[in-house]
């Protein structure tokens, strides 16, 4: 058998177990699910083709704010709908996409209220928060479906945590910015 000829066939054989493989996902999961999936895989590729543009002038403008708000060189905790606009020479930006989901040792508590947060935030020199508000008002993910993985229900409800802790934050520190839209909190400055 010659290169070429072994070379097909084992591309023959991955495509063959790509298609095995995804036809065992597509089988052992809910059907409706797999199709709203990769229905939205699709709508995605196709928006992604259109080369649009991810950013607004609106939202560069508030971003300069909400990093303008915070002193510089300062450490930022950001849950932000787009922290790549951001400025990351100028601040040290940590980004918390999923709270809780990985975090400076020994991990960001959970479930122990906000002023738990706050203090070990202060211990990572950690005195500001920046974030977005859909993260405050964003609607509880219902984490009893059938259909959701045990590693989703855990992050819903890290995150849901994560934003009531911060729903209690932003009532008793100084909000350094906001913007109807975003926020950014002095965690060392008591109301």
């Amino acid at each position: 058998m010659t290169d070429t000829e072994a070379s097909n066939k084992n591309k023959a054989g991955n495509f063959f177990l790509v298609a095995v493989f995804c036809a065992g996902l597509a089988i052992s999961y809910d059907w409706d699910i797999t199709k709203q999936t990769y229905s939205a895989y699709l709508k995605n590729i196709q928006f992604g083709l259109t080369n649009p543009s991810l950013v607004t002038a609106k939202q560069k403008s508030q971003y300069a704010a909400i990093q303008q708000s915070i002193p510089q060189g300062e450490t930022v905790l950001t849950r932000l709908d787009a922290p790549f606009i951001l400025d990351f020479k100028r601040n040290q930006i940590f980004l918390a996409d999923w709270p809780g989901g990985a975090s400076l040792p020994p991990g960001m508590p959970a479930f122990k209220g906000p002023e738990a947060l706050a203090n070990y935030l202060a211990t990572k020199s950690i005195r500001y928060i920046a974030y977005s508000s859909w993260s405050l008002n964003h609607p509880a993910v219902d984490t009893s479906g059938p259909g959701l993985s045990s590693w989703f229900r855990l992050q819903a409800k890290l995150s849901h945590d994560f934003r009531d802790n911060l729903w209690q934050l932003a009532k008793t520190r100084k909000q350094l910015y906001e913007d109807g839209e975003n926020f950014v909190l002095d965690l060392e400055t008591k109301l």
